[in-house]
């Protein structure tokens, strides 16, 4: 049987493992899993035919994935081995790791934490073999009642497939969204740390901070349980039973509700306050959260002006570029800093100015013909990713000026342990809003997805903390609503081609949503990206 791996080919017996592979031919490479013909496939699939195979290795976010995922297993097997009765819970990504919560008997402390992270480095000794069993839905169903695990029940009740897929360690079953590795001796980073009232999970120890963040996402995640939605299989259940209107309207007022504190809280500081720096990722909804802002601003008796970083790009002859050549529009270094501190103390100081403007399609930069100048109850709205950097208004005193960092900050999980990252919630949305704003297909801004990732990581995620203001654009809805629209573009990347992987994986993520149709509001962030948007 010929293997072909980066053109070479490897002659092998067969039938034989994808780990064998690994581990006879690469043994010092760290392999996760790989890909055949389009398809992901754990190290357990059994190779019987010539084929040609794509590691995924260790530092990729698909093998970061599947690491996280079988650490979080190891850490649920653990802590239900020492304490059977407790109820565990994965709530959201924290530090390079997860926030988990124990609910047992009595309250959790730093010795229960020290006691669970010893018995998971004792199953990483001991190499505990990981099975994988495929089970109908009803079966799988059933299986879960019958261990008192409703929250995976509910959540396959509404999953289209019939099939499914449970994992089995040390005689614990769990159902996980997504492939494992195949024993506990590949996970050879683990770091357990107490962090009350909860557990922080990963692989390296850190030195605790983005405290603005947790308390935001630990904020949505108990108004999730308060009005009922904390997972999708709840929402799920919510919409089959008519109530899609009732969430939107929740969602919407939530973010009404968001806006008009933080609009309350701006104005009791207009006396210094001359400029609000609005910084967040990709299709996190910067543009309508600035526009709905500027409105409840003006309510309260301010006149804002809205500006967009973007036009303070460099010439597209002067922007920094990629090693694979193209534009790299995420770098701070592709912004005009001297021009757009300069003009910024300028309008603070109520000189007038004539604004720039970017053109994307030629790449060039024009000026205003008419100058804009600031009178005493304006102030300037600033969208843009680097908003947070403090390199962006070194010019401006600190007095002078707000920092607000947006997201979709999800408190919407699968189950009990499984989360969705709110990267996930983002690339859907931009996916969407890319097919009918920019002529892109989901093949292009996948494609794309993993520079505009990496521009987030060393951009932006490094300055949230710099923000006085965090505001969560997510809405609980809105991946019932995005579900049609996304997968009709999933499905038309070809199993062939590089981006199918990922294309795959969304799919599936979607399948767990009931589709919903419901007349998103046009004043809606979400508008945004599906069209209809009052502020286009």
């Amino acid at each position: 049987m010929k293997i072909t791996i980066n053109k070479d080919i490897i002659d092998i017996q067969k039938p034989t493992t994808l780990e064998k592979i690994a581990q006879t031919y690469f043994p010092d490479q760290d392999i996760y899993a790989a890909i055949i013909n389009g398809k992901l496939y754990e190290l357990h699939h059994e190779i019987h035919d010539d084929v040609s195979i794509e590691w995924i290795k260790a530092n990729s976010m698909i093998g970061k994935q599947i690491y996280e995922r079988t650490l979080t297993f190891l850490f649920i097997v653990a802590t239900k081995q020492l304490f059977p009765d407790a109820r565990i819970r994965v709530e959201f990504a924290f530090q390079e790791g997860l926030y988990c919560t124990i609910q047992k008997d009595d309250y959790l402390t730093p010795q229960d934490t020290s006691q669970i992270k010893q018995r998971m480095e004792e199953l990483v000794q001991a190499k505990c073999i990981i099975t994988r069993h495929q089970l109908s839905k009803s079966q799988a169903i059933n299986f879960f009642q019958q261990h008192h695990l409703e929250d995976k029940a509910d959540l396959l009740r509404y999953r289209e497939k019939e099939e499914c897929s449970i994992y089995q360690m040390e005689g614990i079953y769990d159902y996980f969204y997504g492939f494992m590795l195949p024993d506990t001796s590949y996970l050879k980073h683990i770091s357990l740390q107490f962090f009350a009232p909860g557990i922080r999970l990963g692989q390296e120890d850190v030195i605790f901070q983005h405290f603005k963040l947790f308390q935001t996402m630990k904020e949505y995640e108990e108004w999730g349980e308060l009005i009922g939605v904390p997972t999708v299989a709840k929402l799920n259940e919510k919409i089959v039973n008519g109530q899609i209107k009732e969430l939107m309207l929740m969602s919407e007022a939530m973010i009404e509700k968001k806006l008009a504190e933080l609009a309350s809280q701006i104005v009791q500081q207009k006396d210094h306050v001359k400029m609000i720096l609005v910084s967040g990722p990709s299709s996190a909804g910067k543009t309508t959260f600035s526009k709905r802002l500027a409105i409840h601003l003006q309510i309260l008796g301010m006149k804002p002006i809205t500006i967009s970083m973007d036009d303070f790009y460099l010439n597209r002859i002067d922007t920094p570029k990629l090693p694979d050549g193209s534009y790299d529009f995420e770098n701070i270094e592709a912004v005009d800093l001297k021009l757009f501190n300069e003009t910024m103390l300028q309008l603070i100081h109520h000189e007038s100015v004539c604004l720039p403007h970017y053109n994307f399609k030629t790449g060039q930069r024009s000026y205003d013909t008419q100058p804009t100048l600031l009178g005493d109850d304006h102030i300037l709205i600033i969208e843009g990713i680097h908003g947070l950097n403090p390199r962006t208004s070194f010019y401006i005193p600190k007095e002078a000026k707000i920092k607000i960092y947006i997201n979709a900050l999800t408190h919407l999980n699968y189950d009990n342990h499984n989360r969705i990252p709110t990267s996930d919630y983002r690339l859907i949305r931009r996916i969407v809003r890319d097919y009918q704003f920019r002529n892109l297909d989901a093949k292009e801004t996948i494609h794309r997805w993993k520079n505009v990732k990496a521009g987030e990581d060393q951009y932006i995620y490094p300055y949230q903390e710099e923000a006085n203001y965090i505001f969560n654009t997510s809405m609980v809805y809105e991946l019932s609503v995005l579900k049609p629209i996304a997968q009709a573009l999933l499905s038309q990347i070809h199993p062939d081609e590089k981006e199918f992987t990922e294309a795959n994986r969304l799919n599936k993520l979607l399948d767990y949503f009931v589709s919903a149709k419901v007349d998103v509001p046009q004043v809606s962030i979400l508008a945004e990206f599906v069209g209809n948007s009052i502020f286009e």
